[in-house]
């Protein structure tokens, strides 16, 4: 009975470890669960791609079979870009814009705020972040004058500020080029239609199986690091140790133009992982890993 007694108390202790752990972690901006789900619709794009290719290589080819395996290919980009960290904000700016055709003369203050916020929380994975951040100063005055006409104006400018080069470029590049081999067969040109798909393998292969989606996790967990740093030293640690790790898959994966790069990060995380143990690390040390990832 007492050692029951004692088993109950320990599952407790764990239990209530576990949520502590879990509540002091940041789960805002790029999330596992989306990388996830990018890499799961890209490989299913990227499986149609070559159904489409194996379809075109056929001596009777099926218009048909081969116009169904390259819709659903699109079918997929399309629900990958869904996850990308730019859509939600791309998709709040454009209904915003829309409320604002339609009712000109509303306040959109507190609409301008919580889209603030909604980039902060991915400002790890933007590209122009802090380009994006002065366009918001703009945007916020503007707001508080009520001036919707330019206000409008300049959202559709930030919209095209919001991007992540390492999930929306090959996104991009591989719905245009699959695009491309569709016209191609409807215009039975089925040799440039080979060679258009022959094309979106490389952007594809670069998104579901390469470097790209580690680095852009490994660059949400660092910055997650750098913000924690001063209230928790602990937490922020856990941070940067997944960072490395997702570092060293890209580097175990990596193209060989990103492989020296790579490299160099990962060294420069293990040194900085031991500042910690002497409260030593430091902003600038923060910016260097962030400076590093820049380059790839």
């Amino acid at each position: 009975m007492l050692k029951r007694f004692y088993f109950f108390i320990l599952l407790a202790v764990l239990i209530f470890t576990t949520v502590r752990a879990e509540i002091k972690l940041l789960n805002e901006g790029l999330t596992e669960n989306q990388v996830y789900n990018i890499r799961v619709y890209t490989v299913r794009a990227l499986n149609l791609a070559l159904d489409a290719y194996s379809s075109l290589s056929k001596k009777r080819i099926i218009k048909k079979e081969t116009f169904a395996y390259l819709d659903g290919s699109l079918f997929f980009l399309s629900e990958a870009y869904q996850y990308s960290p730019s859509y939600i904000i791309r998709r709040t700016i454009e209904a915003l814009t829309k409320r604002i055709k339609f009712y000109p003369e509303e306040d959109y203050s507190t609409d301008i705020r919580v889209l603030i916020v909604n980039i902060e929380e991915l400002s790890a994975s933007l590209d122009q972040y802090y380009q994006i951040k002065s366009s918001l100063d703009k945007i916020q005055e503007l707001a508080s004058k009520r001036d919707n006409t330019k206000l409008s104006e300049e959202l559709e400018k930030l919209s095209e500020k919001i991007k992540v080069s390492l999930i929306d470029d090959p996104l991009s590049e591989a719905r245009y080029l699959i695009g491309v081999a569709k016209d191609h067969l409807k215009a039975k040109e089925y040799k440039k239609s080979r060679q258009a798909l022959e094309l979106a393998f490389t952007p594809l292969i670069k998104i579901s199986s390469r470097e790209n989606l580690y680095v852009v996790l490994a660059k949400e967990y660092i910055y997650k690091a750098k913000f924690t740093y001063k209230i928790s030293p602990e937490v922020s640690k856990r941070y940067l140790e997944s960072a490395l790790f997702n570092i060293n898959k890209a580097y175990y994966v990596s193209t060989e133009e990103n492989r020296q790069t790579l490299n160099d990060l990962r060294k420069k995380m293990d040194f900085y992982l031991k500042k910690y143990d002497s409260y030593s690390i430091t902003a600038e040390d923060f910016q260097d890993m962030i400076n590093l990832l820049k380059r790839l």
